[in-house]
């Protein structure tokens, strides 16, 4: 089955339906007039979906998370964000930080993507918050029970985790788990293993 093409004129039921590359997203954002900035995919696709249900041009801009040409903030309990860099120098400051008020904590999966996403929305806000803060917010994270929320739009690694936490499935190699992503993602309806899974019963 060949993949879907993004069109103007396609419903959102039709959109939620297709699955579509990062680079096409930008591409066809775009091309209907919004400002793809440093917008992750999870967003592109939540102001595409906004488009093709009213038509409209959705006013949200994306807010970078430093001034260009700007200097990165001072790494200091204190300082405001204002001119972040998300690098293994942050990185690592805020998990020293971390330990000041609780030792040895493991890093948990997706712990950056939602402190960044915790830090971004913020900006977009407005609201002033510190590198303590940022830091106290990884803490929140790292101490969560269970695993942290699904990372949005990241279909393929989400499907991946379910279809190995499925105890029959824990011996099947990496490579047969990816055929099978490839099998689901160009069939209609959503891309998950539940849905995966529910195919291939319809099947047998």
């Amino acid at each position: 089955m060949a993949e879907k093409k993004l069109r103007i004129d396609m419903s959102v039921a039709e959109f939620d339906a297709g699955y579509f590359y990062a680079t096409d997203m930008k591409a066809f954002a775009r091309e209907i007039g919004i400002s793809v900035g440093n917008f992750r995919k999870s967003e592109l696709e939540d102001l595409i979906r906004d488009f093709l249900a009213t038509g409209k041009v959705p006013s949200r801009k994306p807010v970078l998370p430093r001034k260009p040409g700007a200097e990165r903030d001072e790494l200091a309990v204190n300082v405001t964000v204002t001119n972040y860099v998300g690098d293994k120098k942050t990185k690592q400051f805020l998990l020293e930080l971390v330990a000041k008020k609780e030792a040895d904590l493991k890093n948990k999966s997706g712990q950056w993507y939602w402190l960044n996403d915790w830090r971004r929305l913020r900006q977009e806000s407005d609201r002033t918050f510190t590198y303590q803060d940022l830091a106290d917010h990884l803490h929140s994270l790292m101490t969560t029970k269970g695993r942290l929320p699904q990372i949005p739009s990241a279909r393929m690694n989400n499907f991946i985790t379910d279809f190995y936490s499925d105890p029959q499935n824990s011996d099947i190699p990496r490579a047969d788990v990816l055929k099978a992503w490839e099998w689901l993602k160009v069939k209609s309806g959503p891309k998950t293993y539940q849905k995966y899974k529910r195919l291939r019963s319809e099947e047998s």
